[in-house]
């Protein structure tokens, strides 16, 4: 399987702190009922799914650029913030 470098899975740095702070995509907003994914092949944002009941994401939740786990997707992160921090947006955490 080729890489695709245009990919912010693969093209932006886990960050120059890593491990202490890394950066991480923004894929959900905190207090969002959609559930967005990363597409693999694109680098574009999915509606996977809308959560129908009072669930919501208590947190923004992304994922750490360059990593990858046994289910094979990247390592996911949570931040906290005041506010809800927009999809694809970089943060240091």
């Amino acid at each position: 399987m080729e890489i695709d470098h245009t990919n912010p899975w693969h093209l932006v740095s886990t960050g120059a702190e890593a491990p202490e702070t890394v950066t991480g995509i923004i894929e959900i907003p905190q207090g969002s009922r959609a559930k967005y994914e990363l597409d693999k092949e694109t680098g574009m944002l999915t509606l996977d799914r809308v959560l129908f009941s009072s669930m919501y994401y208590p947190a923004n939740y992304g994922f750490i650029p360059q990593t990858y786990c046994d289910d094979g997707d990247p390592l996911d992160i949570l931040v906290l913030s005041q506010i809800a921090i927009v999809p694809l947006c970089l943060v240091s955490a």
